[in-house]
């Protein structure tokens, strides 16, 4: 706490702020001061602001990044950034990649584990599948293919198949779509500016 009328030193904002990631409010609260004097004080040392987005990140991500590049797999970087740039969510602002083929999708969760250093079980996922198929062997099949634990798949989604002649479609995945997902705004920040490169040859 600090005395009445007492300035707000600059290494011990640059402490609260910028090292354990605290927000000027939460600044105040600890100091027992508004947060316009921490505020003023930030301004005046030359201490800029976070944007709300950074600040909500650190709030929800204590202990710091949950991911690590490492690019020294060029090939297996690229391949990862072509597959999303293909078929990868593009509104969402967590990474969401949607496929049906079981080699795809181990290229995917590879991308994720040795470039980006996400494990496959911080992975969440689901499977989209018909009518026709038995989702117990889905979850199986998947989660052993995809290394990515039972528990951290979430409610499937049921499609009514399409029937011709009393015939279920046989264009169709017989494993179902699985939807991969790693909720990180920072990494699909990183992976929006990677497909950005690669359009524009510059990866």
């Amino acid at each position: 706490m600090l005395k009445r009328g007492e300035p707000i030193g600059k290494e011990l904002l640059e402490e609260l702020y910028c090292e354990r990631g605290l927000s000027a409010q939460e600044i105040g609260e600890q100091l027992g001061v508004s947060y316009h004097k921490v505020a003023y004080w930030m301004d005046k040392y030359g201490i800029g602001r976070r944007h709300w987005s950074e600040a909500s990140y650190l709030r929800h991500n204590p202990d710091g990044e949950k991911f690590r590049i490492d690019l020294s797999d060029r090939e297996l970087f690229v391949a990862g950034v072509a597959l999303y740039l293909g078929e990868g969510d593009k509104h969402s602002t967590a990474l969401v990649f949607a496929n049906s083929d079981p080699g795809v999708l181990k290229l995917w969760v590879r991308f994720l584990e040795r470039v980006c250093s996400v494990s496959p079980d911080m992975l969440k996922a689901h499977i989209s599948y018909y009518e026709d198929l038995d989702y117990s062997t889905l979850l199986s099949f998947w989660s052993l293919e995809l290394r990515i634990p039972r528990e951290n798949f979430e409610r499937p989604t049921l499609k009514r198949g399409k029937v011709a002649n009393d015939r279920f479609d046989q264009r169709r995945s017989l494993y179902g779509t699985v939807h991969i997902r790693f909720y990180d705004s920072r990494l699909k920040a990183l992976m929006v500016s990677w497909m950005k490169d690669l359009v524009e040859g510059d990866l």
